[in-house]
């Protein structure tokens, strides 16, 4: 079946000469670095179109899948009291330089977007609110107020931001206001002592990355930061990289693989490199985005982008202090900015595309691996300076992703985006025991046409592990699914304790939640009958023999760890005691095969260096 799909679909990709199908099986293997994933922020300060008070919209947000959303925005200009931007009028009042809102801002219906309508926002869409203070056309006394106000009002501040206004050149609204480094981290000292005083749980992140020396304001601005008396939980890294008119002699492969280019160089250059000895008490927040600034914009808004997205992704996750990724915007497809469009069902920018993959394959997940990129689908391309003209050599992986899991009920995802012109088959069987799994491979039509509907964005479905299709330029997404549920309780039968799916008027789901909860022993036989009473309880209390620990009458030479003459498993003192006081040894199945780690749908056997041996079905 598979080779008649590679026939059906490889002539649809026509992006160059140089593009292969790799007959080769890549058995993928998982790396050793492993972290929590970080929160799915979207700068999502929308204030035109639809916006956070209708509902609707919010709906559509939602299918983006963020942990976080901004507000405000425009923060420099924005009055919290009143949901809307100052006046001009008062701008002109209150600041010691000119504020001109824009013309979007000037001619936007007003919507009143308050902290509380951004609050029932959140609560529609599920997510948590980041807040922006405005430091350049509001007082500290008077956004202390504001946010006291929203306390009172119900709303929840999880997370609030400083110095969204804080460009290090180019901004004079920031070098009036702050002309050193110094001038700022002493403004944010006393701001964060405040906050803390009012919301002591709140996450606190401060603007920051250093610049060169052709820049004295900012070359030591994280240096400034350090020196807080009122440290912040964060630094807010903003990494954005500029396609320009040079760029567009890019081929292909040059495009895709830039991320892997600037977003390093960007990383040591601002001092953010997760070996910064300075920043290892601190979280890294990343704001980012891939702007056109070519004359044709030839790249904006396509699915090369949503590709370099991916790739821009993979490379923050490899940061281990990164635990916050922004995206921008949730705004639509309009040049002026409006909101998702209403008439079209809510269509998405590159970057809402990304995101309604991305975020759905982690969804309900918190801990990273990183997959291993097979040697033979590493790459090297050129750059070359745009100033002096000097080549330079850049590595990247052609194929590269994550396997996603939830450590509490070991429910595992995978990623995959395929940068290049070729077909690739993998298998992922080393890290997936589960066979029923469910692969949403997305691609399309076209690298460069502008996304202004979903058409030509292709959706293929596959199952399985093994010997799985890549299509070129594809970002590929596997999730665990059901095929076979018989008795219709929504959670797989072969994950399930083996004979429970099919006794008919035998229902053993009794929890309504996790089917079979009964012990089997190391012959898979289940010691329960039809009304999940145990077959074999010679001391009565309840539990199968071959799973109680605690058999007073039936075996009496228990341990007793703590010399009280009542076996361990009886007495809670002694099994406490012995609890914590034992190492595990080894894990292995009834076949003495030995685990790592815990597979969703085997039986196994944890052993531990005092001798106790328990026995666990690992079902969620």
């Amino acid at each position: 079946m598979k080779k008649l799909l590679l026939l059906i679909i490889i002539p649809l990709f026509n992006f160059g000469q140089n593009s292969q199908t790799y007959l080769q099986d890549f058995v993928l293997d998982l790396d050793t670095f492993n972290r929590y994933i970080p929160t799915a922020n979207f700068g999502g300060q929308t204030w035109r179109g639809p916006s956070w008070v209708d509902n609707v919209f919010n709906d559509s947000v939602a299918t983006m899948c963020p942990d976080v959303l901004a507000y405000p925005p425009s923060p420099d200009v924005w009055d919290w009291e009143n949901g809307w931007f100052y006046a001009e009028a008062l701008l002109d009042t209150c600041c010691i330089d000119t504020i001109e809102l824009g013309w979007g801002q000037l001619n936007a219906d007003i919507i009143e977007i308050t902290p509380q309508n951004f609050q029932n926002a959140l609560d529609q869409i599920g997510s948590e609110g980041l807040y922006c203070l405005n430091m350049i056309s509001s007082s500290m006394s008077k956004q202390l107020a504001d946010l006291e106000s929203a306390k009172n009002n119900g709303v929840k501040l999880e997370r609030i931001r400083l110095g969204d206004e804080m460009g290090k050149s180019g901004n004079e609204l920031s070098v009036s206001h702050f002309p050193t480094a110094i001038d700022y981290a002493t403004t944010c000292d006393i701001y964060i002592d405040s906050i803390r005083s009012l919301l002591p749980n709140t996450k606190i992140a401060v603007s920051a990355g250093n610049f060169g020396a052709w820049n004295p304001r900012a070359q030591y601005w994280n240096e400034a930061l350090y020196n807080m008396t009122n440290k912040a939980d964060a630094f807010r890294w903003s990494a954005f990289f500029y396609l320009k008119d040079a760029d567009t002699l890019f081929n292909t492969e040059q495009l895709l693989a830039y991320p892997f280019d600037q977003i390093p160089t960007y990383e040591t250059v601002r001092g953010f490199k997760d070996s910064v000895q300075e920043l290892q008490d601190y979280e890294l927040w990343v704001g980012y985005n891939i702007t056109d600034n070519t004359l044709d914009k030839r790249y904006l808004n396509r699915w090369s982008l949503v590709l370099m997205l991916s790739a821009s992704h993979q490379i923050f996750l490899n940061n281990k202090l990164v635990t916050d990724i922004s995206l921008f915007n949730v705004g639509g497809i309009f040049e002026n900015w409006d909101a998702l469009d209403t008439e079209n069902n809510f269509r998405k920018r590159a970057t809402g595309v990304f995101a309604s993959i991305w975020n759905r394959a982690k969804l309900n997940k918190n801990r990273a691996t990183k997959i291993k990129t097979p040697i033979e689908l590493i790459d090297t391309i050129t750059y070359v300076n745009n100033n002096n003209n000097n080549p330079r050599e850049v590595t990247y992986p052609k194929l590269f992703g994550w396997r996603f899991e939830n450590d509490s009920t070991y429910e595992a995802s995978v990623i995959l985006t395929n940068i290049s012109s070729d077909t690739i088959f993998i298998s992922i069987d080393n890290f997936i025991s589960s066979s029923n799994v469910l692969w949403e491979k997305w691609s399309s039509d076209s690298l460069f046409d502008v996304i202004d509907s979903t058409n030509y964005i292709n959706l293929i479905t596959d199952t399985g592990t093994t010997n799985i299709l890549l299509h070129p330029y594809s970002i590929n997404v596997m999730t665990e699914d059901c095929i076979n549920d018989e008795d219709i309780d929504d959670i797989c039968d072969e994950l399930e304790v083996e004979g429970c799916a099919d006794l008919g008027a035998c229902n053993y789901n009794l929890t309504g939640t996790q089917p079979c909860v009964f012990p089997i022993d190391l012959y898979g036989n289940i010691n329960l009958d039809c009304n999940g009473n145990c077959l074999n309880d010679i001391d009565g209390d309840g539990v199968c023999d071959e799973y109680d620990n605690c058999l007073e009458d039936y075996n009496p030479n228990q341990e007793d760890f703590n010399s009280d003459n009542i076996g361990d498993a009886c007495d809670g003192i002694g099994l406490i005691e012995s609890a914590l006081k034992r190492k595990l040894i080894k894990i292995i199945d009834v076949l003495g095969r030995e685990y790592l780690k815990e597979k969703k749908g085997n039986l196994l056997l944890y052993i531990y260096d005092n001798g106790q041996v328990e026995k666990r079905h690992i079902i969620k």
